[in-house]
């Protein structure tokens, strides 16, 4: 009988800093489960990345230069509810986590996290593996019971 392998998690990266994006992508290429399918440095090329590649998950930096990330994962979502996006940031504002979470981000990562961490939280991503801490459920519910977001 034949090996029959699951079909590998199709990748997106978008983050306007190109070391980190091109780090992030051959990171990605070497996993055999996973397949990436395009990087973009900006808002609106995130958009037709994702309308084009249709992406399992997507990686976003918080800080783009066109808007933030927080803009990216509505408009993603918006169109392509069943995308998995994972956050990347070098912001420990709270704030900034709950509004991502909020958003529809499955995962929050600051940037001084591993490139084995950022692989890792792809795969739970993509396998709709949710940890969610007690500072994590806080912050949810910070964000859902403001008034005004």
């Amino acid at each position: 009988m034949g090996n029959l392998s699951a079909a590998p998690i199709r990748v997106a990266v978008v983050d306007d800093h190109i070391i980190v994006s091109e780090m992030l992508a051959l990171s990605i290429s070497k996993e055999s489960d996973l397949e990436l399918v395009d990087i973009a440095g900006n808002v609106a090329d995130a958009l037709d990345l994702v309308r084009r590649n249709r992406p399992d998950v997507v990686l976003v930096n918080f800080r783009l230069p066109d808007g933030d990330g927080v803009d990216v994962v509505k408009k993603i979502l918006e169109e392509f509810p069943d995308t998995r996006v994972v956050m990347l940031s070098g912001s420990v504002d709270h704030e900034v986590r709950a509004q991502s979470i909020g958003a529809g981000c499955v995962r929050y990562l600051g940037r001084d996290r591993s490139i084995r961490d950022i692989i890792n939280a792809v795969r739970s991503a993509a396998h709709d593996d949710l940890i969610r801490s007690d500072e994590f459920t806080s912050l949810l519910d910070q964000w859902r019971t403001t008034p005004e977001r």
